[in-house]
C-alpha cells in the first residue's frame, strides 16, 4: 500500500473542499419566524388544522398536488407533536390551529467580470481588458413553505414561520427529503 504524503493530502482537500461547499450551498434550506411575544406558548397544550384543508395559500405559479399537501400536513403534525403537543380533531377545542402557505418564485442570478478573469493568458494592450466583460445568467426556482399559528381564543395570529431552498431536479422527482428537513428546521425556532 503507497503511503500519501501531506502534500497530496493538502491538494485533495483543496479539491473536494470547495465542491462539497457548493453542493452544501446548493441545498442549503434557509428558515426564520417571528411571533408575538405577549403569547406565553407554554400554556398550550393542543392543537388542530386551521380548515379541513390547511393549506391557506399557493402561489399563481405551481399547483400544489394533494399528495405534497399531505405530507407537509403530516410533517408539521410529526413535529408539533415532538415537541409535545396533542393533535386534536375540534378546532374548538384546540389551543391553537395551523395553516400554510406554498410557493415558488423565478429568479435569475447575473453575473459580470471583466474578460481577463477568464480570457487566455497572452499580451493585452494595457487595462483593455476592462473593456469587455463575461456575463453569465443563471435561471433557478426558489420555494418558500410559510407554517402560520393562530391562537384559538383570542382569534389572533401567535407564530410565523418559513423555509425557503432552491428547488432541485431531484426535488420535483422526490420532494419528501426537503419537505421534512425544511419543516424540522423550521420548528427548530418556535418557542417553548
Amino acid at each position: 500500500m503507497k503511503a500519501v504524503s501531506s502534500h497530496q493530502r493538502i491538494i485533495g482537500l483543496c479539491t473536494i473542499l470547495p465542491v462539497a461547499v457548493l453542493l452544501h450551498a446548493c441545498a442549503t434550506i434557509s428558515t426564520g419566524s417571528h411571533y408575538d411575544e405577549t403569547t406565553d406558548f407554554r400554556a398550550y397544550e393542543s392543537f388542530s388544522w386551521i380548515d379541513d384543508r390547511p393549506l391557506i395559500a399557493s402561489s399563481d405559479s405551481i399547483a400544489v398536488s394533494a399528495l405534497a399537501q399531505s405530507k407537509i400536513a403530516a410533517e408539521i403534525q410529526r413535529n408539533l407533536e415532538q415537541a409535545g403537543y396533542s393533535f386534536v380533531d375540534s378546532r374548538d377545542a384546540a389551543d391553537f390551529v395551523v395553516g400554510f402557505t406554498v410557493g415558488t418564485r423565478d429568479e435569475i442570478r447575473i453575473d459580470s467580470y471583466p474578460s481577463y478573469y477568464r480570457g487566455h493568458w497572452g499580451w493585452h494592450v494595457p487595462y483593455s481588458y476592462y473593456d469587455f466583460h463575461e456575463v453569465s445568467a443563471h435561471s433557478y426556482t426558489r420555494g418558500t413553505l410559510g407554517v402560520d399559528i393562530f391562537d384559538t381564543k383570542r382569534a389572533k395570529p401567535v407564530w410565523h414561520g418559513w423555509a425557503e431552498k432552491t428547488v432541485t431536479s431531484s426535488d420535483r422527482r422526490n420532494p419528501d427529503p426537503s419537505i421534512e428537513a425544511g419543516i424540522a428546521k423550521l420548528f427548530e425556532s418556535f418557542p417553548d
